[in-house]
């Protein structure tokens, strides 16, 4: 067991609480701070540690290891964002890709969307001064990262932003194709909304000899279940094989205990720059071409 981390948290809403949540027994969460006192104050008396004026503050006590959970336009200074790649289906379809069994990887295709609520616009990720985009950043940047993941670093091959129902000014759907050129060369689709009238996730990966379709997050998304579609040598209808997962979210707390293990030397670290760098230059690129993208070049 990797020793115990003295822990700050930045930010004390939703997220920081589930942060502090998954903490493990022997560390010890040293304080917090909010911009609404209240909101560090609550935290505090739920998880321990002292309820902080500001950030300095909180440096004073000595953590070693802070935790931003702040809206996008403070995360520049101060972090990075969480990763998807914990879910325990999620886990487990990634590894059957890699393990080679199911043949060659041949595309991807994703969806992720909500539909928002009531007031939606005028939150802070509809300011695209906060958020830095739309429904693309908000929950696109996690299907960028699984495909990092998955199939390396794909090229942006066309994209399509729409803002369709939000009065916002920022998209409120998009659309991404990504792959080379090579026609043999894998590739994926993947499509993000905020107009998802109920809350869905869904991943499917296509190899030479299987399809791995992975299905819901938890909670609102659903209980997760991975189905593996085995192609026989004739063809036909595949054979099955369908794993459910416990409706708990444990993506939070398997994270962190992946990064104290990884702080520990123990592991090496799943998530690095160079997957949030390509994650941003994707986002980038498609917001660079404004609402359309065209296709890099005509096909023959």
């Amino acid at each position: 067991m990797s020793e115990p981390l003295r822990v700050g948290i930045v930010g004390c809403g939703l997220v920081g609480n589930k942060r502090a949540d998954a903490l493990r027994q022997q560390d010890r969460l040293v304080g917090c701070v909010d911009v609404l006192p209240g909101a560090a104050q609550g935290l505090a008396a739920r998880y321990g540690g002292r309820a902080c004026a500001d950030v300095g503050e909180l440096l004073e006590l000595g953590p070693q290891v802070v935790i931003v959970a702040t809206p996008h336009d403070q995360l520049a200074a101060l972090a990075g964002q969480a990763l998807h790649r914990f879910y325990p289906g999620l886990a487990r379809a990634v590894e059957e890709v890699h393990s080679g069994s199911h043949g060659e990887l041949m595309h991807l295709r994703a969806r992720y969307g909500h539909g928002g609520r009531l007031g939606y616009e005028r939150e802070w990720r509809a300011d695209p001064l906060r958020s830095g985009g739309g429904e693309l950043i908000d929950q696109g940047m996690h299907l960028l990262d699984l495909v990092h993941w998955i199939a390396g670093p794909l090229p942006l091959h066309s994209s399509l932003l729409r803002t369709q129902f939000w009065d916002a000014p920022v998209e409120d759907n998009a659309a991404l194709l990504l792959g080379a050129d090579e026609k043999k060369a894998p590739w994926a689709m993947l499509h993000v909304s905020w107009t998802e009238w109920k809350n869905t996730f869904s991943l499917e990966i296509f190899c030479r000899s299987a399809k791995l379709q992975v299905d819901g997050l938890a909670r609102s998304y659903g209980p997760q279940t991975l189905r593996i579609y085995r192609m026989k040598p004739e063809l036909g209808p595949p054979d099955v094989e369908e794993v459910t997962f416990p409706a708990e979210d444990v993506s939070w707390r398997t994270e962190w205990e992946h990064f104290a293990a990884a702080l520990a030397g123990e592991v090496e670290l799943l998530g690095s720059l160079a997957d949030a760098r390509y994650a941003w230059a994707c986002v980038e690129e498609a917001y660079a071409g404004g609402p359309y993208t065209p296709m890099r070049k005509e096909f023959p």
